[in-house]
């Protein structure tokens, strides 16, 4: 009986632990999602948009990856900083309406115009990561500013830029540079949105061009002139898993492991790629970089990954420990002088995606039955060795 008693006090302290081991880690996301927010808040610019620090400018690319990590992270915020968020998002919103080309229904980088007109494409897509992130969670700010109407037409233009092979260019069709990188991009937005689907001969297009990849990467998607991307392989599984087809989405099983098998032992991915696949696996020489760890996360989580795999709780635990100074932020490694993250140009653009990724871990985990609460396992632990005393089981 004694040692039945200590085997199962044993079992519940081990039990225990685990779940405060997971609850720490559900309660440090949080506190560190919310001392992010108020960062962003805090540097929110008068005109409503966020800056690239480099121009001290606001611009559209960074204020829509803003407004979509303020979005997935805002239920699991406190009620008094939610309130606070809705404003921002309001004005970001704002912000971005001054940004668009009616003629041309795409998003310049900012409200003046500036940046060169083939870049246009790009800053299109990050504005609407953020509008239609807003459409699913402010209907109310998206009906104010006839957010939809600019994700139609947005959307309508960057479905007709499609290159004859099926492909999407960052710089718009024909484009030398970068061909295809779009492509998994512009069809998750799609299929995101609601508007489109693999019934759409341009989205079938889309996803058969990226099929036509798989089998040429170590990361199992789609590959530049320099090596396989680790942002381009995210996006695929995005574009696979949200076309709601059995059989694309059979590919995600492969995608997500292709990812994870170029994660660092410090839970990161590189910030950069090179023909040579071991500067940028597990024992490579890149920099790690928070940016591109939170694409990968947040693209797992969007396709369905375990939040409780090890290797997902390590990609949460490095952006946990990644920061810009003690102020909030994050920061791009490689973008300026590394020991300076401080003067970082993009650290809004870095910390909207970190925040976009933590807030669909929280989500996940929350579901999926973490934390596990140790008073919870204490006191179903105690009924099995309750009725074992009472049957006088030795």
């Amino acid at each position: 009986m004694r040692l039945v008693h200590g085997g199962i006090l044993s079992l519940v302290a081990a039990l225990c632990l685990l779940g405060a081991v997971e609850a720490d880690l559900v309660s440090d996301v949080q506190q560190r999602c919310e001392q992010a927010v108020d960062w962003l808040l805090k540097n929110q610019q008068p005109d409503g948009g966020w800056l690239y620090e480099g121009t001290q400018k606001s611009s559209a690319m960074d204020t829509g990856v803003v407004l979509l990590g303020l979005c997935e992270v805002y239920d699991k915020l406190p009620k008094g900083q939610q309130s606070k968020v809705r404003e921002a998002v309001d004005h970001g919103v704002e912000f971005l309406k001054k940004c668009w080309d009616d003629n041309r229904k795409m998003f310049w980088d900012y409200p003046n115009r500036g940046g060169r007109e083939e870049y246009m494409p790009m800053y299109t897509v990050h504005a609407l990561m953020g509008l239609i992130a807003v459409e699913k969670k402010f209907p109310d700010i998206a009906e104010k500013y006839g957010v939809s109407k600019f994700i139609d037409e947005a959307l309508r233009k960057l479905l007709s830029m499609q290159n004859d092979d099926g492909s999407w260019s960052n710089f718009g069709p024909g484009s030398w540079q970068n061909p295809g990188r779009c492509t998994g991009l512009v069809v998750w937005l799609a299929e995101w949105s609601g508007r489109y689907g693999p019934s759409d001969k341009r989205i079938e297009s889309g996803l058969k061009y990226i099929e036509s990849h798989l089998g040429k990467s170590p990361l199992g998607g789609m590959i530049s002139s320099n090596g396989p991307k680790i942002d381009f392989t995210a996006w695929d599984m995005l574009a696979f898993y949200f076309s709601g087809n059995k059989y694309y989405r059979g590919f995600v099983p492969k995608l997500q492991e292709g990812v994870l098998g170029f994660q660092r032992k410090d839970g990161a991915f590189a910030a950069h790629t090179s023909v040579y696949d071991s500067e940028y696996g597990p024992e490579g020489t890149a920099a790690p970089c928070p940016h591109k760890t939170a694409r990968v996360l947040f693209a797992l989580m969007l396709t369905g990954a375990d939040p409780n795999d090890d290797r997902v709780k390590k990609a949460v635990e490095f952006l946990l420990n990644t920061r810009s100074q003690s102020e909030g932020a994050w920061f791009w490694p490689t973008m300026n002088d590394p020991s300076k993250p401080q003067e970082n140009p993009m650290r809004a653009y870095c910390t909207g995606w970190c925040l976009a990724a933590l807030g669909a871990w929280l989500q996940k985990a929350k579901r999926g039955g973490v934390p596990v609460s140790p008073l919870a396992v204490l006191a179903l632990a105690f009924i099995p060795a309750r009725r074992a005393w009472r049957a006088g089981i030795p």
